[in-house]
């Protein structure tokens, strides 16, 4: 493992500098031949306007316009020329048409990038470009092990599903602020920041309650599509705080490395408690307005904090309430791999339930979870980005939590 971990760090040497830019996204089945009849990686617009501008102006005015490119998959030693496409009837007046780019021509199902089972795998694609030029290279690392995910993450920051992160590795850690496009009203203004917020960062229960008062709207909503709609506001509403702290700093300069380094640092460490905790933060503001009783990051056994245990750790740890009237729920933005590390969570309780935030796993992803007696919950507007055959399976929020009601019920 450590082997590969160097070569992972011997990679970012030779695809660093200011003639690099990286796209950093978790795999959707929509990406892979899990769901996709043509295996081929989406692209962010933002991402084809940075590396592919040519490609974005002829996407105004041509039908599907494309370009070819070397691409390396440096981490399984494979080398294709393959075809980055625009599709564009949209743009160009169909009503129902596509405005969408992807990478495609991989050359077969069983190519690691594009194959079923990759579906949840951080990727780095890293293009080489000129100024004003379409890319003429990519060079890609397609994670094999969580610990190699956590390598890039430590490097990029957190990773959102469905989005990706466009990253600038001009030499040094520090990630690119105010990337992702502001979308909603949750991106506050310095003069909306609350006054203790100028003062101290939030914490993540302080975002998110800002984020209830802000969408009042938001508590009408089913609790799937609440826990979307709020997550995406929070994130939004994290970067606005984070730039206020930031870019004075950056604006200001650096008297030295040490510094642009403690900063970098510090910027990092504060995406990743984000992204460690927010999922889990959102749940449980569901579950309290639900009147779910529930205890959060209790003991179970040996020292085990499974995420949500259903009614409460009391009754867990009462050997007179039936194991069949307990409910444990784990809480995890993406799933692939990580999935295993809760079966030893909670004893008592033989079948767990999984939040995740994944937009797709593979048939054969799915079915280890269902040989091991873990249930997938999926908010319910990501449930059709999974394969039609895995659909049925999946379990809604709402669901899930009426289901609990009943079964942990005195």
């Amino acid at each position: 493992m450590t082997d590969h971990l160097s070569e992972l760090e011997n990679w970012f040497e030779h695809v660093t500098g200011s003639d690099w830019i990286w796209f950093v996204k978790f795999l959707a089945a929509n990406d892979t031949y899990a769901k996709a009849h043509q295996g081929g990686p989406y692209l962010a617009k933002d991402l084809v306007r940075s590396v592919f501008p040519t490609l974005a102006v002829r996407a105004l005015a041509e039908e599907n316009p494309d370009t070819v490119i070397t691409a390396s998959l440096d981490s399984h030693t494979y080398s294709r020329e393959i075809r980055v496409v625009y599709y564009n009837s949209k743009l160009l007046g169909q009503k129902d048409g596509r405005d969408e780019a992807r990478m495609t021509r991989w050359g077969g199902l069983e190519v690691p990038l594009v194959a079923a089972d990759s579906t949840g795998a951080l990727v780095v694609f890293a293009y080489h470009t000129t100024h004003g030029e379409d890319a003429d290279a990519c060079r890609i690392w397609l994670c094999r092990s969580p610990a190699e995910e956590d390598l890039v993450l430590d490097r990029v920051g957190p990773v959102e599903p469905g989005t990706g992160l466009i990253y600038s590795p001009v030499g040094s850690t520090l990630p690119l602020i105010g990337t992702n496009r502001r979308t909603q009203s949750c991106f506050l203004s310095e003069a909306e920041l609350p006054e203790a917020w100028r003062v101290e960062f939030p914490s993540g229960e302080a975002i998110i309650a800002e984020v209830v008062r802000r969408l009042p709207e938001s508590s009408a909503k089913p609790p799937d599509l609440r826990l979307l709609h709020r997550r995406k506001c929070e994130y939004e509403m994290f970067r606005s705080v984070e730039e206020f702290y930031t870019m004075p700093r950056i604006t200001e300069g650096f008297a030295s490395v040490d510094l642009f380094v403690d900063l970098a640092n510090a910027v990092t460490n504060r995406r990743k408690a984000r992204a460690g905790r927010s999922l889990e933060l959102h749940a449980s503001r569901i579950f309290d307005e639900e009147a779910l009783p529930y205890a959060h990051g209790e003991r179970t056994e040996d020292k085990r904090t499974p995420d949500f245990i259903f009614p409460s750790i009391e009754r867990y740890h009462d050997s007179s309430w039936s194991s069949d009237k307990l409910r444990m729920l784990a809480a995890k933005t993406t799933c692939k791999d990580r999935w295993r590390q809760i079966l030893n969570e909670a004893q008592r309780i033989g079948r767990k339930h999984l939040l995740t935030l994944q937009e797709g796993v593979s048939p054969a992803q799915f079915r280890e979870m269902q040989e091991s007696d873990v249930v997938l919950v999926v908010p319910e507007p990501l449930i059709e980005k999974y394969p039609k055959e895995i659909q049925p399976e999946l379990i809604r929020l709402g669901s899930f939590i009426e289901e609990t009601r009943g079964a942990c019920r005195d």
